[in-house]
C-alpha cells in the first residue's frame, strides 16, 4: 500500500508544487472499464463526499463495441455530464505513419522483429497522444480557456483517476502543473475485485474490460474471447496487423508478442498475466 506521505507526494505535480484551496473543477477521467466505471458510479452515489463536475472519455477511434455501449449506458445513468473527445483514429494514423512518406514510426508499443531475427518493442506514445492530451485540452475548454491561453497560476484542476490497489505502480502525478491527480479507489483501499463486488445487488450494468481493439498488451484470453465473440473486431485487428508490415521489410511490426501474423497465432489459455488487465482507463500504462 502507498503510505499517506507517498500519496501526498504523488498528489502534487511534476515539480512538487503544493496545491492550495478548492479546485476550479473536479474532472473524472473515464475509460469505461471496470475501475473508472465503478469510480464514476460511486461518485454519483456520493461515496467520495463530493461529486466530479464532469467526466471525460477519450475515444481513440478503435474502441471495442462493448466499451462504446457501456459508455452510452453511463451517460444515461450518471447525473453529471460525460464529455467524449477524440484526437483522431489511432488505427488509421498508425498505418499512415508506416506508409511511404510517413515517419515510419508506430506510436504504440507493438512488437518488432528485425532482419537479424532480434525481437523488440516500440515506444509508447499512444497514451499521451490519444488519451492524456485530448482530455487535458477538453479540461482547459471547460475552464473557459482558449488555445495557447495560460492557466491561471492561482487555480488548479483535480483529476480523478480510476486506479485500484492492485495497480499502484501506475500512480503518477500529472504532467501538467495545473492538474492534481487523485485516486479515490486507492483512498477506499479497493482492488479490481472489490470494484466488481461493489456492483452486487445494485442493479448497475457490469462494465467490460477497456482497451483498443488492437492493443499489444492483450493476453491470449482476451484475443480468444474477441475471436469467438466479436469476429468483426478480430478481423479488424488481423487486417491492421497485416498492413503494418506492408512497407518496411527491415523492421516488421506485430500486434502479438509471438511476432507472427495475428491470424497465425496459436493462442493459449492463461498465457500469463496481461500488463494492465486490458484497462486503458484514460491513462493506459502510465
Amino acid at each position: 500500500m502507498v503510505s499517506k506521505e507517498d500519496y501526498g507526494k504523488l498528489a502534487g505535480d511534476m515539480d512538487g508544487t503544493k496545491f492550495e484551496g478548492e479546485p476550479k473543477l473536479r474532472i473524472l477521467s473515464l475509460g469505461a472499464g471496470v475501475q473508472s466505471s465503478t469510480m464514476a458510479l460511486m461518485a454519483d452515489a456520493g461515496e467520495f463526499g463530493v461529486k466530479p463536475d464532469a467526466a471525460v472519455f477519450a475515444d481513440t477511434g478503435w474502441e471495442p463495441e462493448p466499451v462504446i455501449e457501456h459508455l452510452e449506458y453511463l451517460k444515461g445513468v450518471l447525473s453529471y455530464p460525460v464529455h467524449i473527445v477524440k484526437k483522431g483514429n489511432i488505427q488509421d494514423d498508425i498505418l499512415t505513419a508506416l506508409a511511404p512518406g510517413g515517419n515510419q514510426f508506430a506510436s504504440a508499443p507493438f512488437y518488432t522483429l528485425n532482419e537479424n531475427g532480434k525481437k523488440g518493442m516500440g515506444r509508447r506514445q499512444c497514451t499521451r497522444e490519444y488519451k492524456i492530451t485530448p482530455i487535458a485540452k477538453k479540461i482547459r475548454e471547460l475552464c473557459g480557456l482558449v488555445p495557447r491561453q495560460r492557466f491561471p497560476k492561482t487555480e488548479h484542476i483535480e483529476v480523478w483517476v480510476g486506479i485500484s490497489t492492485d495497480e499502484i505502480m501506475r500512480m503518477k502525478p500529472s504532467r501538467f502543473w495545473w492538474q492534481k491527480n487523485v485516486w479515490p479507489l486507492i483512498d477506499k483501499k479497493m482492488s479490481r475485485t472489490d470494484c466488481l463486488k461493489w456492483y452486487e445487488g445494485k442493479g448497475f450494468k457490469i462494465p467490460v474490460k477497456s482497451a483498443c481493439i488492437g492493443c499489444p498488451f492483450h493476453d491470449d484470453n482476451f484475443w480468444i474471447d474477441m475471436k469467438n465473440n466479436r469476429p468483426k473486431e478480430f478481423a479488424s485487428a488481423v487486417e491492421f496487423d497485416k498492413k503494418m508490415r506492408m512497407h518496411n521489410p527491415k523492421v516488421k511490426n506485430f500486434v502479438h508478442r509471438q511476432c507472427v501474423p495475428l491470424d497465425q497465432v496459436k493462442f493459449k489459455n492463461d498465457d500469463g498475466p496481461d500488463l494492465f488487465n486490458q484497462e486503458c482507463e484514460g491513462l493506459c500504462g502510465v
